[in-house]
């Protein structure tokens, strides 16, 4: 196997790089829901390492690194309990890991104990197999160098095992599907500004069907048409992934803060006197409806709110506007002043999870925090302010119905 690069591997490590990104980046945001967002980075993780053993194996440079055969296949068992998982974050109130969730995981495990004959296999002979998969000039088979246990069954496994993880993607995308639905049966007693994250899930699961019917259709073709062992399939695989990744590395930074960096002159400061403000703003009726639509998306989507030392300077970057663009928007189409309109969507986090008898067992305090506020004092003085009850009342009123 001689190493080549060529258009498609070009795009297929390209690709890689940034599902590589796009986890880190992820997985260690400190904004938005943290559980939502590293259950999403580790999504990004589990398709971008198959995606670089497609390309090494691909392109020849496996060679340089034989034991990277191999090694994520039992990543295909995680990719859709990940995105179920997510899923379920975003839709689901007050939701929180539990240790039974890694039994999901359950089947990545036994996959990669089947493998252990496998691994154990001598580098040139892992080449071979490479090799001969791809179709690629190949020195003469050497024999297995361990063949214990129940190597001898892998030639028996590999045409049932490509009918048992497509069944295996079916199930979790119908289970997604159900989560899908049963939010969108309950957006009328959402806030309006919530059918973003079904909008968001609608389009990374429809990503993930092209990515489905793509497995479907080159399995069908290069390993049951052909007759034989091929994984020439696999590149079209990691193609469309790479597609997936630039597509939301592309929203991402369209999302950035740097997009909203300005001149001194632009990034004029909110008066503080209680004057008569924007006189000399010039905001149309349709420019005010789109800051207002954004608004309501990065709310519902990236909960900024839940951040406790959230400034009107970095919400306005985070929406790529000038402070008193953000601000006038706020008092004029909201009603009120900038720490009022985040208290508002924190009270109604926490009132969302008072009425969840899940969260019974948490105290008043830890989801005041979780929503954002920085004090208990502050917490109960907002939540009484907004619904003229303390939080313990509300909860109480809440858990006897």
């Amino acid at each position: 196997m001689l190493p080549f690069l060529d258009l498609w591997s070009v795009l297929i490590l390209l690709g890689a790089v940034q599902g590589l990104f796009l986890s880190w980046t992820f997985f260690f945001s400190p904004q938005g829901a943290r559980l939502s967002n590293r259950l999403l980075g580790l999504l990004m993780l589990s398709l971008a390492l198959p995606v670089v053993e497609i390309l090494l194996c691909y392109s020849g440079y496996i060679r340089f690194v034989p034991f990277f055969v191999s090694l994520t296949e039992p990543l295909t068992f995680v990719i859709s309990p990940l995105l179920y998982l997510y899923a379920r974050s975003l839709t689901t109130p007050a939701f929180h890991w539990r240790p039974r969730y890694l039994l999901l995981l359950l089947p990545a495990v036994l996959h990669a104990i089947y493998q252990i004959p496998f691994f154990a296999q001598s580098n040139a002979w892992k080449l071979r197999t490479v090799a001969e998969s791809f179709h690629q000039p190949h020195s003469e088979a050497p024999v297995a160098a361990h063949p214990f246990w129940w190597f001898a069954s892998y030639d028996l496994f590999y045409p049932v095992f490509y009918l048992v993880l497509g069944s295996y993607l079916l199930v979790y995308l119908g289970l997604q599907l159900w989560v899908l639905f049963t939010y969108w049966r309950q957006r009328a007693s959402l806030p309006a500004h919530s059918a973003a994250a079904l909008v968001w899930l609608t389009r990374l699961g429809a990503g993930f069907v092209l990515l489905l019917l793509v497995y479907v259709g080159t399995t069908a073709y290069y390993h049951h048409a052909t007759g034989d062992v091929n994984d020439t399939g696999d590149v079209w695989l990691a193609s469309v992934i790479s597609l997936l990744f630039y597509g939301m590395s592309g929203r991402a930074i369209s999302r950035s803060s740097l997009l909203a960096l300005s001149s001194p002159l632009e990034a004029s400061t909110e008066p503080a006197a209680p004057r008569r403000k924007y006189e000399k703003t010039a905001l149309s009726p349709e420019a005010t409806h789109d800051i207002l639509d954004r608004l309501r998306t990065l709310m519902a989507t990236a909960h900024p709110y839940r951040n406790p030392n959230l400034s009107l300077a970095e919400l306005a970057a985070q929406l790529r506007l000038p402070q008193h663009h953000l601000s006038q928007v706020i008092n004029e189409q909201c009603g009120q002043n900038f720490f009022d309109f985040i208290n508002v969507h924190r009270i109604e986090e926490v009132k969302r999870q008072l009425l969840q008898p899940e969260t019974a067992h948490l105290k008043l305090e830890e989801i005041g925090f979780a929503a954002g506020f920085n004090s208990k004092s502050s917490f109960n003085a907002a939540f009484k302010k907004s619904t003229q009850i303390t939080p313990s009342q509300f909860r109480k009123t809440a858990l006897a119905h």
